[in-house]
C-alpha cells in the first residue's frame, strides 16, 4: 500500500514542481503587484480573470477529465488513439467559435464584469487568455492520462517562466498595471497550448468518432455544470463584493481581497497538486485490494499537512503580508485566516469525492456542487454588507465547510472508505482554537509576537500528531512517501506503465 501511495506522491510531488514552477510568476509577482500596481487596477485584472476560467470553462466541456478516464480505461492502443482524436477535435470546435463570440460582444461583457463598457480592450486579453486556457488544460490533460507527470513539468515551467517574464516587462518597465498582469497571464498559455495541441494533431491526425463521443459527451458534459457552480463557488464573492460595496471603493476592496489569495498561494498549489495527480491514481487503483484503506491512508497524511499550512497561514498572516506587501495591501491580511480555513476543506473534498467518481455519479457532484454554490451566493449576499471583504471571506469558509461533508455523506453511500473523521475534525477544531487564542495575544512588532506564534506551530504540530492518531509506522511511511517525492526519476513500486505506448 506505501509503493502505490509512494506513486501518487512521486507524480503529485512533479505535479507540484509543475504547479509551483508554473505559477511562479504569480508568487514572485506578489511583492511586484503591492509597490507597482494601485490597488484599484488589481481589481481590474482580478475581474478579468475571473472571466478567463469562466471562458475556459465553458470551452473545454469536461474534455480533460474525460480523456483521462477513456484513454486509462481503453481496451487497446486504437481505442485509446481515438479517444484522444476526438477530443482534439472536439475542443477546438468548441473554443474557437466561443471566443469569436465574446471578441464580438467585447463591450457588453465589459459592462457586466466591470461596471463600464470603456474596458472591452481588456476583456479581448481575457477572450485570448480564456482560449489559451481551455486548449492548454485539454493538452496537458493527455500528459495526466499518461501518468506523465515529468512533461507536465516542462510544459507548465516553460508557461511560468513566460509569464513572469512577460509580466515583469510589461508592470515594471512599461507601467501597464492590470493591461500587464492580463498580458503576462494570457499570452503564455495561448502560445503552449497552441504548440502541444500542433505535435498532438501530428500524431493522432484530427479524426472523430461518432461512438468516442458519445461516451465522452456523457461523462464530461455533466462536468461542465459542476466547474461552472465551482467557479461560481469560487469567485461570485469577487463579483459581488463589486458590486455590493460602495463604487467608489468596490475595485479596491477587490484588490485587497485577491492579494489575499495569492498570498494563500502556498496552500493552493499542494491542493492542487494533488487534484491533477488524484484522479488517475484513482481510476488505475480503485479495483484492487485494499484501495479503499489506501485511500483513507492518503486522506490522513494530506490533512495533516493541510492542517498545518493552514494553521502557519492563518497565524502568520499579517507578518507574510509586512514581508512581501506593502502599506496599500495591509487590509488584506485580516481575509487570510479565513481563506485558509476553506482551501483546508475545499482539499477535503478533494478526496472525500472518490467514490462518485469510482461509481460514475458526476450528476450528484455536479447537484452538489451547484447547491453549495447557490448557498454562496446568499452567504455572500448576506455578510458583505455588514462585513466587507471578511464577509466574503467567511462566505466561502463555510460553503466549502458544508461542500466537504455532503460531498462525503454522497460518495461514502456508493463507495466508503474508511477515512478517521471524528481525528480529523478533532485536528480542525484544535486549529481554529489556536487562531482565535493567538489572534486574541498581543501581536506588536516582531519580537514576543513572532515568538508566540513559532511556540504555537510547534506545540500544534505535535498535537496534531496525537489527535491524527499518527503512529510511528505512519510516521515512517510518510517518509517513504516523501521520499518518492523527492526522487522523481524512480518508480514507487514494480508495476510497469500500462498506457506508455499509446
Amino acid at each position: 500500500m506505501t509503493s502505490r501511495i509512494g506513486d501518487l506522491a512521486r507524480h503529485a510531488g512533479l505535479y507540484g514542481i509543475g504547479t509551483i514552477v508554473g505559477g511562479i510568476g504569480r508568487a514572485a509577482l506578489i511583492p511586484i503587484i503591492a509597490r507597482y500596481v494601485p490597488i484599484e487596477e488589481y481589481g481590474k485584472a482580478s475581474v478579468i480573470l475571473i472571466f478567463i476560467t469562466l471562458f475556459a470553462i465553458v470551452s473545454e466541456l469536461g474534455l480533460s477529465s474525460s480523456l483521462i478516464k477513456f484513454v486509462n480505461e481503453a481496451p487497446d492502443r486504437e481505442e485509446r488513439r481515438k479517444v484522444v482524436s476526438t477530443v482534439l477535435v472536439t475542443s477546438v470546435l468548441l473554443a474557437i467559435p466561443l471566443a469569436v463570440l465574446c471578441a464580438l460582444l467585447a463591450g457588453r461583457l465589459s459592462h457586466l464584469f466591470l461596471g463600464s463598457a470603456a474596458y472591452g480592450s481588456l476583456v479581448m486579453i481575457g477572450v485570448a487568455g480564456g482560449l489559451g486556457n481551455a486548449i492548454l488544460q485539454v493538452g496537458l490533460s493527455f500528459e495526466r492520462a499518461l501518468a506523465r507527470s515529468s512533461r507536465y513539468v516542462l510544459y507548465t515551467l516553460a508557461k511560468g517562466v513566460l509569464a513572469l517574464g512577460l509580466s515583469v516587462i510589461l508592470i515594471v518597465g512599461f507601467r501597464k498595471g492590470a493591461y500587464g498582469l492580463l498580458l503576462g497571464a494570457a499570452i503564455p498559455p495561448l502560445l503552449i497550448g497552441i504548440f502541444i495541441y500542433g505535435r498532438l494533431i501530428r500524431r493522432f491526425a484530427a479524426r472523430f468518432s461518432r461512438s468516442v463521443f458519445k461516451n465522452i459527451f456523457a461523462f464530461g458534459s455533466p462536468l461542465v455544470p459542476m466547474n461552472l457552480a465551482m467557479w461560481v463557488l469560487t469567485y461570485s464573492d469577487i463579483y459581488l463584493l463589486r458590486k455590493l460595496t460602495s463604487p467608489t471603493g468596490a475595485l479596491s476592496e477587490v484588490g485587497l481581497y485577491q492579494y489575499a489569495h495569492e498570498i494563500c498561494l502556498i496552500l493552493v498549489l499542494p491542493i492542487t497538486s494533488l487534484n491533477l495527480a488524484w484522479p488517475q491514481f484513482l481510476f488505475a487503483n480503485h479495483s484492487r485490494p485494499g484501495a479503499e484503506g489506501t485511500f483513507a491512508r492518503v486522506h490522513l497524511y494530506f490533512s495533516y499537512f493541510l492542517l498545518m499550512m493552514g494553521f502557519v497561514l492563518a497565524t502568520f498572516a499579517g507578518r507574510i503580508i509586512g514581508l512581501v506587501g506593502s502599506a496599500q495591501y495591509e487590509g488584506s491580511s485580516a481575509v487570510i485566516p479565513y481563506l485558509a480555513g476553506s482551501l483546508v476543506f475545499y482539499g477535503f473534498s478533494v478526496i472525500f469525492s472518490s467514490g462518485l467518481y469510482v461509481v460514475g455519479r458526476t450528476r450528484i457532484l455536479a447537484g452538489v456542487v451547484t447547491g453549495c454554490a447557490v448557498l454562496n451566493v446568499v452567504l455572500n449576499i448576506l455578510l458583505i454588507p455588514r462585513m466587507g471583504k471578511e464577509g466574503a471571506a467567511a462566505a466561502t469558509f463555510l460553503t466549502n465547510i458544508v461542500m466537504a461533508f455532503v460531498v462525503l455523506a454522497f460518495s461514502q453511500a456508493h463507495y466508503r472508505i474508511p477515512f478517521r473523521l471524528v481525528r480529523t475534525l478533532s485536528g480542525v477544531l484544535l486549529a481554529i482554537a489556536g487562531v482565535v487564542m493567538v489572534a486574541g495575544w498581543d501581536s506588536s512588532g516582531w519580537g514576543h509576537g513572532t515568538l508566540v506564534r513559532v511556540l504555537a506551530v510547534v506545540g500544534f504540530s505535535v498535537a496534531l500528531i496525537a489527535l491524527l492518531g499518527l503512529k510511528r509506522e505512519d510516521l515512517r511511511a510518510a517518509l517513504t512517501v516523501a521520499g518518492s517525492i523527492l526522487r522523481p526519476g524512480a518508480r514507487a513500486s514494480d508495476e510497469p506503465e500500462r498506457i506508455i505506448d499509446i
